[in-house]
């Protein structure tokens, strides 16, 4: 364990993280999917196989269907010490 690498990785995470999700909002805006309509953005974490933490980011809502495609996911590989972000569209 190394605290200041620690610290440097979850910084990274952090920062990825909030240009997804405001990536996500300007996308889901773009598509009609506002806040004040009752989208949301759903986050879930998963671990793949391979070790990497990935925080997944869609549009969500109680009633309506989400489009397919619109998400961003946000990975933290502590092996190789890297995060990175991915978003579609």
């Amino acid at each position: 364990m190394n605290p200041d690498r620690d610290v440097t990785l979850a910084l990274a995470f952090h920062t990825r993280a909030a240009e997804a999700r405001a990536h996500l909002r300007a996308q889901m805006e773009s598509l009609g999917l506002h806040e004040k309509d009752g989208w949301k953005i759903a986050e879930q974490v998963r671990v793949r196989p391979d070790g990497v933490c990935e925080l997944h980011m869609c549009p969500l809502h109680l009633r309506l269907k989400s489009p397919p495609d619109v998400e961003c996911v946000v990975a933290l590989d502590p092996q190789e010490k890297t995060v990175e972000a991915d978003c579609n569209p």
